[in-house]
């Protein structure tokens, strides 16, 4: 089988997202009847799944497809949401579940809804890029629903915060390793069509990018404050 081009929400983008939705609300569902300390053992489990696959997608993007290694360190959103989630499974250090939260469904959600690949299934860029954003929304819905953590205006406050102070070090990194890396697309947009499209040439859209996050990251968070303002109503 023969990998074609890939379309944007066609027939094997369309099937992986409602895969990854399925698995998301699978795992919690069938194990909502365990005791804690069943859940918090999954959680570990999943938690060094998650930081042991960042650690082996470097290797394999780079042997198996011939990326250069300089391409390959594991600190685009994604990668770092995922290690952060990792270690808030292991750890239960509510920072990092916050900011891979914002994060993860910030980015990762982007990610998966407009992939920067070029080919379909089975190509293996297609297999491992969907892996590896997958796995990510699954770990945060297992810490989400099994583990019952949600955000709160604080957690807002505290991802745009390590956000911002995160960007100057990425858009660093760009310039010291030159033009072949573009790490949290700052220095040039990314192939596919996805918001990007949208905004102006680099590196002027980062601005853009600032304030279209910190909208984000409040629109993610409005569910919970629209529960929270109606469940204070009914109890008043």
């Amino acid at each position: 089988m023969v990998a074609q081009p890939f379309v944007i929400f066609g027939t094997s983008h369309i099937f992986t997202l409602l895969s990854i939705i399925a698995i998301a609300f699978l795992i919690p569902v069938s194990i909502k009847n365990r005791k804690y300390e069943d859940k918090i053992f999954i959680a570990k489990i999943i938690g060094f799944l998650a930081i042991l696959l960042e650690l082996i997608k470097p290797f394999i993007w780079h042997y198996s497809m011939e990326f250069a290694w300089i391409e390959l360190i594991p600190i685009h959103m994604c990668n770092l949401s995922t290690f952060f989630i990792g270690i808030f499974l292991l750890t239960e250090k509510r920072l990092f579940f916050e900011v891979s939260f914002f994060w993860g469904i910030g980015g990762g959600l982007n990610a998966l809804l407009t992939p920067d690949i070029p080919n379909n299934f089975p190509d293996p860029q297609f297999i491992l890029f969907f892996i590896g954003h997958g796995f990510l929304m699954i770990a945060i819905a297992y810490a989400s629903i099994s583990l019952k953590n949600r955000p709160t205006l604080k957690s807002v406050k505290n991802g745009i915060y390590f956000s911002l102070m995160s960007l100057p070090v990425i858009y660093i990194i760009n310039e010291l390793l030159g033009p072949e890396v573009n790490y949290w697309y700052l220095a040039s947009k990314p192939e596919g069509d996805s918001i990007f499209n949208l905004l102006p040439d680099p590196p002027m859209h980062i601005p853009a990018l600032i304030i279209i996050g910190v909208m984000l990251f409040f629109a993610i968070y409005s569910p919970y404050w629209l529960f929270d303002r109606f469940k204070k109503g009914g109890v008043e």
